[in-house]
C-alpha cells in the first residue's frame, strides 16, 4: 500500500449523483432502464436488483444521471452509507447514491468496485460526522485512495471476481429452483381447478402481517442469524426476532417482494413477516408460493419511495390447493427449497472469504500467502 500512489476518487472517473423522477411525472416509470436505490443493493452480492425501472420518457428526463454498465454505485446518505454495488447494465440511481464511471486510463471497472468496497467503512465514518449520515458529492470526490498499477488491478480483480462469479452463479441457480417450485404450484392449482375444488381467500383470512424491528448495522453483533430487509438478506446478527421457517414481505423500498427464510431470522422495520392464523394448517412453503403468486408489488404506492400498506396487503386474494394437493406439492418442492438453502450456505461462505480478502488484496496489506497469490496468480 505504501508504494501505491493515492488518488482522489474524483480523479478515477466521472462522479454522478442520482436523482428521482418528479412526483408529477407519472409516465417516468416503466420497463426500460434500471432505477437503483440503496434498498436494491443486496448484502453479499456484487450487482443490485432494481425493484423499479424507468420508462423511455423517464430515462430521457434523467439522461444526465444515466451511468453505464461497469459503474460503481456507493450509497452516501442514510443508515447504509458506504454500501457498494456494480452496475450490470445502464442505470439511473436515486439521490442517495453517488456513482463513479471509471476512467479506463486510470482504473479497471472491476477493481474500482472492490477498491470502493474496501473503503466503505471510511465513507461511513466520514458521513457519521453529520446529524444525519451523509457525505456529499464534493466530499466523496476528495477522498483519496491508493491505486496500484493496472497489472496489479487485473490480478486482484481476477481473484475477487472469481469468487463473486460463484456467488452470482449460485444466485441464478437459486432463482431457477424457485421458478421450478412456482411451476409445480401452478400445476397443482390447474389440476384442482379441473376438479372444481379451488380455494381462494384473502390473506387476512389465513394470516397476519407483523412489523419487523429496527436493527441498524451499528447495533448488529457478529452471528449467523440472517437479517432481512425489503430486498432480502442485508447482513447477519447473533439473535433472532422470529423463529423460522418464515415468510418476509417488503414494506418499504422493494415493497411487495416476498422472501423465504429456512431458519430463524431478524426482520427489520422495512418489512413485514407473515404469522399464519391458528386455523391455517397448510405447509408454510405452499403459503410462501401462494403469497408470491399474489403479486403484492401491484399493491404498493406509486411514489419516490414505494411502500406497501399492511391493510392493502391483507386484502390480497390468495389461491391455495386443498390439503392433499398441498401436501403433495410440499413433498415435490422440498428438494428445491433444500437446494436453495444449500446454495445460500455455500454463497455465504464464499462471500465471507471474499470479504476477508478484499481489504488485504485491494489495500495491499500482506496476509500470509494471499499477498503472494495476488502477485503471482492469474485466474
Amino acid at each position: 500500500m505504501g508504494s501505491w500512489p493515492e488518488v482522489a476518487i474524483g480523479e478515477l472517473g466521472r462522479v454522478v449523483t442520482g436523482a428521482t423522477p418528479r412526483a408529477g411525472d407519472g409516465d417516468s416509470w416503466g420497463d426500460e432502464v434500471d432505477f437503483l436505490t440503496p434498498g436494491d443493493q443486496r448484502a453479499g452480492l456484487r450487482t443490485a436488483e432494481a425493484a423499479r425501472r424507468l420508462s423511455a420518457a423517464g430515462a430521457r428526463r434523467l439522461a444526465s444521471r444515466l451511468v453505464p454498465a461497469g459503474s460503481t454505485c456507493v450509497t452516501c446518505i442514510g443508515a447504509t452509507t458506504g454500501k457498494t454495488s456494480l452496475t450490470a447494465r445502464p442505470a439511473v440511481t436515486n439521490q442517495q447514491i453517488n456513482s463513479v464511471v471509471p476512467d479506463p486510463a486510470v482504473v479497471r471497472p472491476a477493481f474500482l468496485y472492490y477498491l470502493l468496497s474496501a473503503h466503505a467503512p471510511r465513507v461511513a465514518q466520514v458521513a457519521s460526522g453529520s446529524a444525519a449520515p451523509i457525505i456529499n458529492k464534493r466530499q466523496f470526490e476528495r477522498l483519496r485512495v491508493p491505486v496500484p498499477p493496472m497489472s496489479e488491478q487485473d490480478r486482484v480483480a481476477a481473484i475477487l471476481s472469481a469468487l463473486d462469479d460463484k456467488v452470482a452463479a449460485n444466485e441464478r441457480t437459486t432463482r431457477l429452483a424457485l421458478g421450478l417450485a412456482e411451476a409445480l404450484f401452478e400445476q397443482a392449482l390447474s389440476q384442482q381447478a379441473l376438479s372444481g375444488r379451488g380455494w381462494t381467500c384473502r390473506l387476512a383470512d389465513i394470516a397476519d402481517l407483523r412489523y419487523g424491528k429496527p436493527l441498524p448495522a451499528a447495533r448488529r453483533r457478529e452471528g449467523k442469524v440472517p437479517v432481512y430487509g425489503s430486498a432480502g438478506v442485508t447482513g447477519h446478527h447473533d439473535e433472532a426476532l422470529v423463529r423460522g421457517p418464515g415468510i418476509i414481505v417488503g414494506r418499504k423500498g422493494t415493497a411487495g417482494a416476498v422472501h423465504w427464510s429456512p431458519g430463524d431470522f431478524f426482520p427489520i422495520d422495512t418489512v413485514f413477516y407473515i404469522a399464519p392464523k391458528a386455523g391455517f394448517t397448510g405447509p408454510l412453503e405452499v403459503l410462501f408460493l401462494a403469497v408470491r403468486r399474489a403479486r403484492l408489488t401491484a399493491l404498493r404506492s406509486d411514489s419516490a419511495v414505494p411502500g406497501l400498506s399492511r391493510a392493502g396487503a391483507l386484502t390480497a386474494r390468495i389461491q391455495l390447493p386443498g390439503p392433499a394437493p398441498a401436501a403433495e406439492l410440499q413433498r415435490q418442492a422440498r428438494p428445491l427449497f433444500e437446494l436453495r438453502e444449500a446454495l445460500a450456505t455455500e454463497s455465504a461462505h464464499v462471500a465471507s472469504v471474499r470479504d476477508t480478502l478484499i481489504p488485504h488484496l485491494v489495500l495491499g496489506r500482506p496476509v500470509g500467502h494471499w499477498r503472494y497469490l495476488s502477485q503471482e496468480c492469474s485466474l
